[in-house]
């Protein structure tokens, strides 16, 4: 490497570091320039092109990197993690095969691998593809983390709490640390701390409890994760009085942040998802410290003093003896959801102008496990002259769709009554998709969260199974809280049969859609004022218990 090009590359490697991604594309390009025999530049400036939202040029640099360093495996790492990013997944194994191939002892690689078969919906695959990972890092608990994500897609027979308490640390218990001030005469401090503060799923369920705290009660501050910040992140700066950038810093950063800022309870919004912090949480840097929203399971973490849910998505007894975290049940739900303001007008059903039914799911590829699949082939059957739209990222593949047409066929039902839609950026587009629906099925054992509110607020009913954990009791929890318990099915009789009648009452789906923004609009679901108020009792009962009685107002 020459000295200049060793100038612009350090530059760049900066440049990135600061988010500032044009810049280090400019300096990947004068080091390239400076000594074009150079792979890091190569390879590198992928990364920065795709971190700029440019996925066709990042496609085109990694196809560069990979014909000029064909022997290199971070050359075919880049290429898989462009091709993942943009839903072909199939492509990404490729990639992150022949980087396996080329490095085998490289964990991440491995780890890439089966996040590229997770988004196939190859589940049995990924988690075999995981575990290899892990038996060459069994301390990476990130890897760990994306291991135990994917169990909850279709979960193994073994305990899932069991698997969770194996997690690198997760019995790691330290002193609670003494408030930084007594709380008399202040307000209580609530950080949160996500790496979902932008466009991201997560954020429909932010943005109402942010908004609907006390701020005469609440003193409120973020913990921002987000490697990428789009618009939505400024809404939220604007909704959140403190504001910490913590995106790429080490955990004794994060955790001195927290404790300078005086930080009375640290709500984890994550879990086991891609970018937690669960490391840090590790460390006790709160005296009070919540896991809500982002992972739908216990972290296994004996660092929380609970875990948000409510008593439909964990009834008492059987989910308390599943969870390391006691669990804190609230009172209507332990989500409100923010209905997207560029939603079009919930449209007529399909059924009035197609003349039969056509049913629907937008999950993710890898919540469309066998037990969906057949629940949805029984539906289908019932209702011999239905279609089922399915939408997902994965299904920008060609391979996918046949996989999961092939599936649909070993069903015995005719792969042509299925169409398979492919990942649309563009959320209006995705929103406006639901008005080509009347009934959404939910996924099992993994319920859909987002896409079961986008549904409803587009006017789609949604029929789910109540499992036996909260992944597979999400579905319930919202249906109930808008009073439509009577789409809620206890087996896979009562889920066609629901499904089936609803098909077979073009009327009645016609009212339903006229009437579900104002049934949502009224219940539980969309108050998040109501969310904020019990998380804010919550917060100050824990403290009362375990932190100090003596300090309370």
């Amino acid at each position: 490497m020459t000295a200049e090009a060793e100038r612009h590359f350090a530059e760049a490697a900066s440049q990135f570091a600061r988010r500032d991604f044009a810049a280090a594309i400019a300096a990947y390009d004068r080091a390239i320039a400076a000594d074009p025999s150079l792979p890091g530049p190569w390879i590198n400036r992928v990364s920065a092109l795709s971190a700029a939202g440019d996925p066709a040029a990042a496609w085109a640099a990694a196809q560069e990197a990979v014909r000029r360093f064909a022997d290199i495996a971070a050359a075919h790492s880049a290429m898989g993690d462009v091709a993942l990013a943009g839903g072909l997944a199939s492509a990404a194994e490729a990639a992150f095969a022949k980087a396996v191939a080329l490095a085998p002892e490289t964990p991440s690689l491995r780890n890439n691998l089966a996040l590229a078969l997770q988004g196939q919906g190859r589940i049995a695959e990924a988690r075999a593809a995981f575990a290899q990972a892990q038996r060459l890092a069994p301390g990476d608990r990130q890897l760990a983390s994306n291991a135990l994500m994917a169990c909850q897609y279709e979960p193994p027979a073994e305990n899932l709490r069991a698997q969770a308490q194996a997690w690198p640390g997760a019995d790691r218990i330290r002193p609670r640390p003494a408030p930084s001030a007594p709380l008399a005469g202040r307000r209580l401090r609530i950080g949160y701390v996500s790496p979902d503060f932008c466009s991201h799923s997560c954020s429909y369920f932010l943005v109402p409890l942010l908004a609907g705290h006390d701020r005469a009660a609440v003193e409120l501050y973020a913990y921002s994760d987000v490697a990428a910040p789009d618009g939505v992140t400024a809404a939220f700066r604007n909704l959140v009085p403190h504001w910490r950038e913590t995106y790429g810093r080490d955990g004794a950063t994060f955790c001195a942040a927290v404790q300078s800022d005086g930080i009375d309870v640290l709500v984890d919004c994550a879990g086991h998802t891609r970018g937690n912090r669960l490391s840090a949480f590790l460390q006790r840097p709160a005296p009070v410290q919540l896991t809500w929203l982002g992972y739908p399971d216990t972290t296994g973490l004996l660092c929380f003093d609970a875990r948000l849910v409510d008593a439909i998505s964990d009834p008492p007894g059987d989910s308390d003896a599943m969870a390391s975290e006691p669990l804190a049940r609230l009172e209507g739900g332990f989500l409100a959801y923010m209905p997207p303001p560029f939603a079009p007008p919930v449209a007529p059903p399909p059924i009035a102008t197609l003349g039969a039914p056509t049913f629907g799911s937008f999950n993710n590829l890898p919540k469309i496990s066998d037990a969906s699949v057949a629940l949805w082939a029984g539906v289908l059957r019932a209702v011999p002259e239905a279609r089922l739209a399915v939408k997902a990222l994965g299904l920008g593949d060609a391979s996918a769709q046949a996989r999961l047409l092939a599936r649909f066929a070993d069903a015995d039902v005719d792969p042509a009554r299925i169409a398979p839609i492919p990942f649309d950026p563009a959320i209006q587009n995705h929103i406006a998709r639901y008005s080509g629906i009347d009934i959404a099925l939910d996924t099992t054992p993994y319920n859909g969260t987002t896409t079961t509110c986008e549904a409803l607020w587009m006017g789609v009913p949604v029929v789910t199974l109540a499992g036996r954990r909260h992944a597979a009791r999400v579905g319930a929890s919202l249906l109930t809280r808008i009073g439509a318990s009577d789409w809620i099915a206890q087996d896979a009789d009562g889920f066609v049969r629901i499904a089936a009648g609803l098909a077979r009452d073009p009327r009645g789906l016609a009212s339903i859609r006229q009437d579900l923004r104002r049934r949502m609009l009224a219940s539980p679901l969309c108050d998040g004022v109501r969310l904020a108020r019990q998380i804010e009792a919550l917060c100050l009962d824990i403290w009362s218990r375990v932190v100090s009685p003596a300090r309370m107002v």
